[in-house]
């Protein structure tokens, strides 16, 4: 007996939809602050209920079926119409002023289509977005000449607030005609290695690596984007998040997870404590933390 609208729950579609778009139980369960294991039962739950099959479990990872594209589809219209009327129960198109936020320019594909959600129901709002490195970026929150900053940070500084909204391991990428120890993988880097864009994070977690020469010439690339095109073209192995790799067309490279055992990136949006106090500000920073 097929669904009824009924049987269905937003919280499942919700799970559902982010790991659809995203490829990923990780960011689901950072967004919704659940576990992997509570998103991978809901998404089970949900193919019971419905009685298709929405994804294709590897042992790496979850591909979604033409099915799981086709309900993806209409679940992100139903969510987006119960988040318009919840919007226009609340009057937040009422909302009026000017956003600045400061983006690194290699998350801007994660955050991007919620600044746009927001700006869309907020048109009297006017938004800002700057490209800046992390120290400029931090400084830009310090000083006031941002509301917000998004990005994999080094420094926190004291005296502002941050919030978690996606994490990501490392993945090491090779060009796929490179001859590679799946179990070894660090091995097979030569005398360079592509970074983007955390080369003081990497170079710091390789360097407690024996397995690699001591004069490796680290090439920092302005996005995972750009070090995956020159992997491709031969430049090169480099390291990337992995949360990237779901938006890069991996033809061509070849990518290895390198687990949480060599470290996490935390993806956050730093701010002042007295700019979650305006009612416009608190509610950007609800669209950006869903």
């Amino acid at each position: 007996m097929p669904a009824k609208v009924h049987d269905l729950d937003l919280a499942k579609l919700r799970a559902f939809e982010i790991v659809a778009r995203n490829g990923t139980l990780q960011v689901a369960a950072t967004r919704l602050n659940l576990t992997v294991s509570a998103i991978s039962t809901q998404l089970k739950r949900l193919e019971e209920l419905l009685g298709v099959e929405l994804f294709r479990r590897t042992p790496s990872k979850l591909v979604i079926t033409p099915e799981g594209e086709r309900f993806a589809a209409d679940v992100t219209q139903i969510l987006e119409a119960a988040e318009r009327a919840l919007t226009r129960l609340g009057e937040r198109g009422s909302h009026s002023g000017h956003v600045n936020i400061s983006l690194g320019g290699d998350y801007a594909w994660l955050f991007m289509p919620k600044i746009n959600a927001f700006s869309a129901q907020h048109p009297k709002i006017t938004t800002t977005i700057k490209i800046h490195r992390g120290t400029e970026s931090m400084t830009a929150v310090q000083k006031g000449t941002a509301d917000f900053s998004i990005g994999a940070f080094l420094r926190r500084p004291k005296g502002l607030r941050f919030r978690t909204v996606a994490t990501s391991t490392m993945s090491i990428i090779f060009n796929e005609r490179d001859r590679v120890d799946p179990h070894n993988p660090l091995s097979a880097i030569g005398d360079r290695l592509l970074v983007a864009p955390r080369s003081a994070t990497v170079r710091t977690r390789l360097g407690k690596s024996s397995q690699l020469k001591s004069s490796i010439n680290y090439l920092e690339c302005p996005t995972c984007h750009t070090a995956a095109d020159l992997v491709k073209r031969e430049s090169g192995p480099a390291i990337v998040h992995t949360l990237c790799l779901n938006q890069v067309e991996t033809g061509g490279i070849r990518a290895i997870d390198l687990g949480r055992s060599f470290g996490v990136e935390q993806f956050v949006i730093a701010y002042k404590a007295s700019t979650a106090k305006q009612p416009v500000m608190r509610d950007l920073l609800e669209w950006l933390t869903r």
